[in-house]
């Protein structure tokens, strides 16, 4: 099998495999938890919206790093029937890297989710704040 080959069989694997709910709940806390810290900031006009590396330092903690060699050998793509040790490690150390670029990726799209998330929850409590300011303030 070529290198190309195995990598798309090996990636697509993976993605047929994610668990999206639970990555889309890991974006909904993180801008939840995000919003509780600032709460007073988005109260008073001084929030802004965090930095996208200061939200993914959130997201990465949260999101499951869930490569498991031995699932992968039972259940994944790729026959490993034949292989010697030393191949065997080989492609099992060349599958976590994958995988490793697959979580990063993954990290990515939850923190742009978590961003977005947050964004709408933003926009909900202000104008929940102006609704409140024009009924009991004018």
């Amino acid at each position: 099998m070529k290198n190309k080959e195995f990598e798309l069989r090996v990636m697509q694997y993976f993605t047929e495999n994610i668990n999206l709910q639970k990555n889309w709940e890991v974006a909904k806390q993180c801008a939840r938890e995000i919003i509780d810290l600032r709460f007073n900031d988005i109260l008073t006009g001084n929030f802004d919206i965090p930095a996208p590396d200061e939200v993914k330092e959130k997201v990465s903690g949260k999101v499951p790093y869930e490569f498991d060699s031995s699932d992968f050998m039972q259940n994944g793509p790729v026959d490993f029937s034949g292989l010697e040790d030393d191949m065997l490690q080989d492609a099992l150390k060349k599958i976590e890297a994958i995988y490793h670029k697959f979580h990063q990726a993954q990290t990515k799209i939850i923190t742009k989710a978590a961003l977005n998330v947050c964004s709408r929850l933003i926009d909900s409590l202000k104008n929940e704040i102006s609704n409140l300011k024009n009924k009991y303030l004018s």
